[in-house]
């Protein structure tokens, strides 16, 4: 069952939109961010150890409210991407893109023809389990998709210009800590290298019409993502989270 995209359609509407990472392999975390003002979660496979049963009931509770669920695959590889697809989430990460040749063959798997190389069965979610309908399915499949893409290393900013001119990709994300190790950086985000990065890859991102993303520690850090032009700012983290709010406790008593 295709819902509308609310996370794409306000960045169409160049709404700034703040979400934030999800590790916790529980449905009941993603139901207790879903109440929150929160625009979006990002279900992590890469570093969390969400397994697909398990990541079929998150998508399910995050689409009982209005946060819009986002899964980050732990590779770009096609069968992974279909994977996820076929559990009726609308929105996907793809981590590691580092050459325009991945970027495209990436945009490609997520959508139908005309416009991609996806697989398709109807008697799936996205299709409410049934081939009535289909032509219809695949066209709001197409239009409701959507795609980020993890830029995270040296090699991948160096080809920055050319990954942001590839079409169907709608938010480009610049994974910071590992940018940091690629350029031999300590792992800290006020490095002012880190920030130089992050202006010039706004400028380059957003003039091929793309969205900017990144990550944010804090709320100091939000801001300065917000005054660089970034519309899709991921904050923090639910296990940091939950560590925070305890560590806290002890830092007043």
């Amino acid at each position: 069952m295709i819902k509308i995209n609310l996370l794409k359609k306000n960045l169409k509407l160049k709404k700034t939109q703040i979400g934030t990472w999800s590790s916790i392999p529980v449905l009941n975390v993603i139901d207790v961010l879903a109440v929150t003002q929160l625009d979006y979660v990002i279900i992590d496979m890469e570093h969390g150890s969400v397994g697909f049963e398990t990541l079929e009931g998150m998508i399910r509770a995050a689409y009982t409210k209005k946060i819009t669920p986002i899964v980050r695959l732990s590779d770009s590889s096609e069968n992974n991407i279909l994977r996820a697809l076929e559990t009726g989430v609308q929105s996907l990460m793809i981590p590691h893109i580092n050459n325009v040749d991945l970027a495209e063959k990436v945009s490609k798997y997520c959508k139908y023809k005309p416009l991609g190389t996806r697989g398709l069965s109807p008697y799936t979610f996205s299709h409410n389990y049934d081939y009535k309908n289909l032509a219809t399915s695949l066209n709001k499949n197409n239009n409701e998709n959507f795609l980020g893409i993890l830029v995270e290393g040296k090699k991948g900013l160096e080809n920055l210009e050319d990954i942001a001119k590839v079409p169907n990709i709608d938010v480009i994300y610049l994974g910071l800590f590992d940018i940091s190790q690629s350029l031999n950086l300590p792992p800290d985000l006020n490095n002012p290298l880190i920030k130089k990065e992050l202006k010039r890859c706004a400028k380059i991102i957003t003039k091929n019409k793309k969205i900017a993303g990144s990550m944010a520690q804090d709320i100091k850090y939000v801001k300065l993502l917000k005054n660089l032009g970034y519309k899709f700012i991921a904050y923090g983290n639910d296990t940091y989270a939950i560590k925070q709010f305890y560590d806290n406790l002890y830092k007043n008593i």
